[in-house]
């Protein structure tokens, strides 16, 4: 896409942390921006502290029938499906498979209803669906396996079902950001890992890669490039670190 403004953006997931990055970034660009959340809270705080376009819509990400009045009603230039649930950092000896399928039937579940759908409608030509994963796809900790593996599920869905896209003129990218150490997500992942391991949090950091840390507006900014370089237009995954974004070679 040569330019953003006037066209839509959805955003799953997009009230707080990189969701939240992600729709300052897209409406900064002069997009309209609809964020999707099940807090109405944390949505009219975007509402009144964000600039720009922006409208929002409360609803269970997971319900088939709402994703399917979001995409028909807004028919999105840009989707970006970021929406995922909280788990559990535990070894997998610690959980029954209702605690470790989580993500899976929300993260996974989720990126599947609303892709489905954008394919099914279709979206117009040129449009972009962006699947959010994470760096644990790639490497993942012992104490995040349920995660890692919802992770690495969305990782080969978008690297799967972006030739199916293509045949609608659809992209589909992929965003592998590491973990953000500064985040409530990020601290409370690092200390249960530090529990489970003796390791001190920040060699943790330091071994991870999470130095510089990544933060919402750095994933936000990369979301901006990825639309817009012309270089980026064919490439699948992007790992998103502290010092911005990284293309993923795929032969």
């Amino acid at each position: 896409m040569a330019a953003l403004q006037g066209k839509t953006a959805v955003v799953t997931g997009g009230s707080r942390g990189f969701g939240r990055g992600i729709v300052e970034s897209l409406a900064a660009e002069g997009m309209r921006v609809v964020a999707i959340a099940r807090n109405e809270d944390g949505l009219a705080a975007l509402k009144r502290e964000v600039k720009g376009d922006i409208a929002t819509a409360s609803g269970d990400v997971t319900d088939a029938i709402f994703a399917a009045r979001v995409i028909e009603r807004e028919k999105p230039d840009v989707l970006v499906l970021n929406a995922g649930a909280r788990g559990l950092n535990r070894p997998t000896r610690l959980h029954s498979w209702e605690t470790f399928s989580t993500q899976l039937n929300v993260d996974v579940k989720s990126a599947f209803i609303w892709t489905r759908e954008a394919l099914m409608l279709p979206l117009p030509k040129g449009s972009a669906i962006i699947v959010g994963s994470s760096g644990a796809a790639l490497r993942p900790m012992f104490v995040n396996a349920s995660y890692a593996a919802a992770k690495s599920a969305l990782w080969a869905f978008a690297q799967g079902v972006a030739g199916e896209a293509q045949q609608s003129g659809i992209r589909v990218h992929c965003l592998l950001p590491v973990m953000a150490p500064d985040s409530e997500v990020g601290r409370e992942a690092l200390k249960d890992f530090s529990k489970y391991t003796g390791m001190a949090v920040e060699k943790i950091i330091e071994d991870k890669g999470m130095k510089p840390p990544v933060t919402p507006a750095i994933v936000g900014k990369a979301v901006v490039e990825i639309l817009t370089d012309p270089v980026n237009a064919e490439i699948v995954g992007f790992r998103i670190t502290g010092a911005g974004l990284h293309p993923i070679k795929q032969g």
